[in-house]
């Protein structure tokens, strides 16, 4: 399967080879080594985790069916999720990714005892989606009111999944349509992750974070073909 390389920060598909074997974006200006893979994986093994992966198998499955070290491909998706993470915070405006960052350092999902919320911002038809401890939940709404983003918050609950919107603003969407547009997508989204977290095993808090923005890639790039998906997460490895 030929795989088609873009740029893993921006999807452009025009670029450079520029010094030290590197290619540069010609949009964003970002340079990577192509042909890098990380974990000392060839890229039939990591093509076999990923297509798996896109098929929302368990670790134990791909391990099986790639014979591949259960440990290595643990690694490999953590090391896949955090690629993932940092790609779908480009949803976001640079205001909003600082208010979460400052949101993040104060308030330590790994420090909190209680199930924390999840967190969905939408903004130009995509969705970002995040964790805080409920401790930090109202500097969070007072700081989210003055970014261009639509968010919401929901809670898990232990025999229900998710359950109860806490709290939906949309923020300087204008006209009513856009506004009525990104509600529609925010509630897609929901019923989206409360079908992906089904039967998923515990999650620690602190990596709670890596499986919500996992779920917000796939939902953001649910209308790609599997090929052009496993093309894009090969190229966010090569970055």
């Amino acid at each position: 399967m030929a795989t088609k390389t873009i740029c893993p920060r921006c999807g452009n598909e025009k670029l450079y080879h520029v010094r030290r074997d590197k290619l540069m974006c010609s949009s964003c200006r970002y340079e990577w080594k192509a042909d890098r893979l990380p974990l000392r994986l060839r890229k039939t093994q990591w093509e076999a985790i990923l297509w798996h992966f896109i098929n929302d198998k368990s670790s134990n499955y791909i391990s099986s069916e790639s014979d591949i070290e259960r440990r290595r491909v643990l690694r490999s998706l953590l090391l896949l999720r955090r690629a993932i993470a940092d790609n779908v915070k480009n949803v976001l405006d640079v205001r909003t990714t600082d208010v979460l960052s400052e949101i993040a350092r104060a308030f330590p999902l790994q420090n909190t005892r209680q199930r924390p919320l999840f967190v969905l911002l939408g903004r130009k038809n995509h969705v970002f989606a995040t964790a805080v401890p409920r401790e930090g939940r109202p500097r969070l709404v007072e700081r989210l009111k003055k970014c261009p983003v639509s968010f919401s918050f929901v809670r898990w609950e232990e025999k229900s999944g998710l359950v109860g919107t806490y709290l939906y603003e949309v923020g300087r969407l204008t006209p009513a349509a856009a506004a009525r547009q990104m509600g529609s997508l925010l509630e897609g989204f929901w019923e989206y992750l409360r079908g992906s977290l089904v039967g998923r095993g515990g999650i620690r808090h602190k990596r709670l974070p890596l499986y919500l923005a996992e779920c917000a890639w796939k939902y953001n790039h649910r209308r790609l073909s599997r090929e052009r998906k496993l093309n894009q997460l090969l190229n966010l490895l090569r970055g």
